[in-house]
């Protein structure tokens, strides 16, 4: 377990030497970078999720995705950098209950962004009032367009984190291959590689992996080993049913994943891989080959939760079968491209 000190040491060391020394954005201005992830980390609360050990998480989550398909064949220095900065602060000041909690009980942030990703805008609001003060913004050496560049990157990755969002990118995702086919499946290796370059560098497809690399990092919990997979899961489900507590005492309707006293966990988690995370990484290996291990470890843990969904339940054989056959399915797209 890292210290926040030791966390915020970690962000500012990733984000400065994402680039060589030289290029990029940092070069050599740590000491805004360090007063920037400082300032972000304050404004972190300590709920049992949506913290700062996540916003670190998923930095580093997103600078591996970055280097895994080769961003910077088709991403500038500039969209790399804004990219890293979204992630640090994709999730700053979330107060441990989602956009739909906030909107029945009419909560401040839900008037105030007219129920359309109360969270998600907050999160942007409170990225650019760090942002503000010269002393902790790391845009501060670009010019005008870069800047105006960097914040459209960034309020369009962070909005893009919201969940209903998912299912679309899911299915744009599927839409580039289709519509590429010939160049993902073409086998002279050189010019598949020249081809797809030019796929992933047309503007709207380029706005669709920035928006697909951080928030597939951000919900990846799944595709990681299994001890990783199942300390964030718990988290996650710990943050859950707090919301859920607070919904039997305000007397609103207690929203599926929330009820510490119905849902059985492994259960919670087969269904969220098997309908939401498989088929958006499944999407992304067709695209990125290269990612072939986080399709592997997905369909490792869904056997893990199917054995700990038995051994919790104790389940009839005949309904055993129906979800091994189900989940075997699954298992099959996140292993492989199709």
């Amino acid at each position: 377990m890292l210290s926040q000190p030791q966390r915020i040491g970690l962000a500012v060391f990733a984000i400065s030497r994402f680039h060589d020394a030289g290029e990029g954005f940092v070069n050599g201005a740590t000491g805004v970078l360090q007063s920037f992830v400082q300032a972000v980390e304050k404004e972190y609360l300590s709920v049992p999720f949506h913290n700062f050990a996540h916003a670190v998480d998923v930095l580093h989550g997103t600078i591996r995705l970055l280097r895994l398909i080769g961003c910077e064949a088709f991403l500038t220095d500039l969209e790399q950098f804004a990219l890293l900065i979204a992630a640090m602060a994709h999730d700053i000041g979330h107060p441990g209950v989602n956009n739909v909690f906030l909107t029945e009980i009419g909560h401040e942030l839900a008037v105030q962004y007219n129920d359309r990703s109360p969270l998600e805008n907050m999160h942007c609001a409170k990225l650019y009032s760090i942002l503000v003060d010269k002393e902790t913004n790391v845009f501060g050496t670009c010019s005008k367009e870069q800047y105006k560049e960097a914040r459209m990157h960034c309020i369009e990755t962070i909005l893009h984190t919201d969940m209903p969002k998912h299912n679309t990118m899911v299915k744009d995702l599927q839409m580039t291959y289709k519509v590429n086919s010939e160049v993902f499946g073409a086998k002279d290796e050189l010019a598949s590689n020249l081809a797809e370059v030019e796929v992933f560098g047309h503007p709207g497809t380029k706005t669709l992996v920035m928006d697909c690399i951080l928030h597939s990092v951000d919900v990846s919990n799944p595709c990681r080993t299994w001890e990783v997979t199942q300390t964030w899961a718990h988290a996650c489900l710990e943050e859950f049913f707090a919301q859920g507590d607070q919904e039997k005492v305000l007397g609103i309707p207690v929203q599926f994943l929330n009820d510490r006293d119905k849902l059985n966990r492994p259960n919670s988690q087969i269904g969220f891989i098997e309908f939401m995370i498989a088929p958006l990484f499944a999407a992304q290996i067709r695209l990125w080959p290269v990612m072939y291990e986080l399709g592997d470890n997905l369909a490792n843990n869904l056997a893990q939760w199917e054995e700990l969904w038995v051994k919790e339940t104790c389940p009839p054989e005949e309904e055993q079968q129906k979800i091994r056959i189900r989940l075997a399915r699954s298992e099959k797209i996140c292993r492989m491209p199709n």
